[in-house]
Formats: structure tokens, sequence, C-alpha cells
């Protein structure tokens, strides 16, 4: 009888505690972790089905609730709060009732905007499917895909879109700037993927002819940017410039986000195929010597797919043979006179979180001997 009283005095005590007393390390920081991740799903997917259900191309125009409802066949209290949710996020305005686009909608949320980001869109969501799989990965291993699989499937089409929001304008002005630029007669957009930078380069300079490398099947695409911007003095070459030939007598050779970027290999390889004077145009983003991450989520990202054939490093944008920084430069200097080395606040894109971020990149513009 005395221990059942003592059970239920310490019972009663416990209870007092527990039900009145905060617990004793406060819950906020995570919360708000929970809060913010919460808080951005909601709202991108907002943002996604009013792109899938056509809500922005009716939105060119001045429209009221009742016209949007009816014009897209969904429930009147569903339209609304999806569009109080545009408005929240400054992608639609309204004005007594009247809604419409904004000029960020109009520009890159309509299929038919030369800037359009539909691409980004499909490419982060395979981004997450990859993260909402990180348990099995990391069970069960990398997702295992060939190199040029993984670039054609969507990422050269995200990254064209990506580029187009500045980052490829900002570059071609800094290469177009070269006094050797003007000269040129002869580019090579190495491992060019969408081709995007050959093809403006081609129309800044009426006198060159300018050829993009990539894998067979990347080129099928590049062949559909080359059309759609009547790019007629830009060819492709398809192969693997590790095992295969990739032409001489360049001018400019320019090579950009790209596996081998930082692989001892191919300096030799470019530096023959350039003309003397010619120059080589790199733009990657390098780890010095004892940098450890540039970011932890992307490293993580990074190694949740493997290549086939192709060792990745632990880092994001890394690779089993790469240079580091002060290597890299040691070695481009045996071979060309470095002129200048720019860092990415002058060239880079908007960051996503996700593959294909600019980080801290370089663009090293170098001299063949």
């Amino acid at each position: 009888m005395e221990n059942e009283k003592l059970f239920n005095s310490l019972e009663a005590e416990f209870h007092l505690k527990f039900f009145c007393e905060e617990p004793y390390i406060n819950a906020e920081p995570l919360y708000e972790i929970l809060e913010n991740y919460s808080s951005s799903f909601k709202k991108y997917h907002i943002l996604l089905t009013a792109i899938n259900i056509g809500m922005f191309k009716i939105l060119i125009h001045p429209t009221t609730l009742t016209d949007l409802t009816q014009q897209l066949k969904i429930d009147f209290n569903f339209v609304f709060k999806i569009c109080q949710g545009l408005k929240m996020l400054g992608l639609v305005v309204e004005d007594n009732g009247i809604y419409q686009n904004t000029e960020v909608s109009n520009l890159y949320l309509l299929s038919d905007s030369p800037f359009y980001q539909g691409s980004v869109f499909e490419n982060i969501q395979n981004g997450l499917v990859l993260w909402q799989n990180l348990t099995n990965t990391l069970k069960n291993g990398s997702v295992k895909m060939r190199e040029e699989v993984f670039f054609a499937d969507n990422l050269i089409h995200s990254l064209a879109e990506e580029a187009l929001c500045g980052e490829m304008q900002r570059t071609v002005s800094i290469v177009t700037e070269l006094p050797q630029f003007k000269k040129a007669n002869k580019l090579l957009d190495l491992g060019g993927g969408h081709g995007l930078y050959a093809i403006a380069f081609s129309k800044l300079n009426s006198n060159l002819q300018a050829y993009i490398y990539d894998f067979p099947n990347v080129i099928e695409d590049t062949k559909k940017y080359i059309e759609k911007y009547n790019a007629n003095r830009v060819e492709v070459i398809p192969g693997n410039f590790f095992k295969d030939s990739i032409g001489n007598d360049y001018d400019i050779i320019f090579l950009a986000s790209n596996p081998g970027g930082k692989n001892s290999k191919l300096v030799l390889k470019i530096f023959e195929s350039l003309k003397a004077g010619g120059i080589f145009v790199n733009k990657h983003s390098f780890y010095s010597k004892k940098e450890e991450s540039k970011n932890i989520l992307l490293d993580i990202e990074w190694n949740l797919t493997a290549f086939e054939g192709i060792s990745k490093g632990n880092k994001v944008y890394s690779f089993e043979g790469d240079l580091s920084y002060e290597e890299y430069m040691e070695l481009l200097k045996e071979h060309f006179v470095v002129e200048k080395v720019i860092d990415a606040p002058a060239f880079a894109g908007y960051p996503l979180s996700k593959i294909g971020d600019t980080l801290d990149s370089k663009i090293i513009i170098a001299v063949k001997n």
C-alpha cells in the first residue's frame, strides 16, 4: 500500500512537471527549420500548379475570378486562394477583384516567352525526387546512370534557361571584349551542351565559325537550339573529348561547367588544338588545396547519382583526377600565359540550391604560348 502511494505521488509530481513546465531545451530552432521547409514547399507548389493549369496564360490580360474559374473549370474557392497565393509571391497583381500577371510572370512563366523557365521547374522536380529517396540511396547506393544521359535528359535545357537569365550575357560580354575575339575565325565550345555560348559568339562576330562538341545524344538537342536561333555558322561535333579528337586550328576554345574542366589530361589536348596565340577560356568552380566544401547540400545531391565509367569526387562539381586550383594554375602556366582571372560576382547567375548553380566559379583567360 505504501509503495502504491509513493508511486502515485511520484507519478503526480512527474505529470505536474510534464504538463506545466516547458522542455528544458527550446524547440524554436527545430521548428524554424520545419516552418521554412513547410512554407517554401507550399509556395513552390502554388507556383507549379499555376503553371500546370495554364493560369499565367490567361492572366496576360486583366481577368476576374469568375472568368478565370470558367476558363480553368476549377472550383472558385481554389482559384481565389491560388490567386491570393500568387499575389503574396508577387507574381500577380489585383485591383478591385481583377487579376493580372506581373512583368516577372509574363517574362519567365509563359511558355511562348524566350525566357520561359519551364525546364528549370522540371529539373528542380527531378532533384527533389532524388532527395525523397535519400533513405533508400543511403542503404542501396547512388543511382547509377551514364554521364551523357544525365546531361541530355533535362539538365542541359534547364542550364540553358538559367543561363539566359543573366549569366550567359555577362559571360559573353567578358569574352567578346577580348581583342582576340574580334579577330577570331574559328571557335570551339567544348562540352557545350545547349550551345548557347557558341551561338551567341557567332552572332557577335560575323566572321566566326563556331563548333559545339559533346556526346552524340546531347548533340541532338544542341541541333534544336542551333535551329531555334538560326545560327547558320555553328556546327556540331559528336564525341567524347577524353577519348576522341576535338579538332585543331581554333582561335578560341571555350570550356564551361564541364567534368573535364579541372582535369590535367585536357589541358595539353586544348593547347595542341589551338593556334599560336589562341585563347583558352575556362569557366569552372575550382577547389583550393585545403577547401572542404562549397555547399554541403549540393555535396549530398552530387553524390545521389553516380556516372558509369567516371568517378565523382565527394564534393559538388568534383571528379577523380581533378586538380586543385593551385595545381591547375601551375599546369596551365606551363603551356599558356594567363591573362586574366575573373571571379563569379562578375558573371554568376542566380542560385537555386541545385546542381547547376555557379557557386564561386572563376573565368580563366589564357593565351597559348
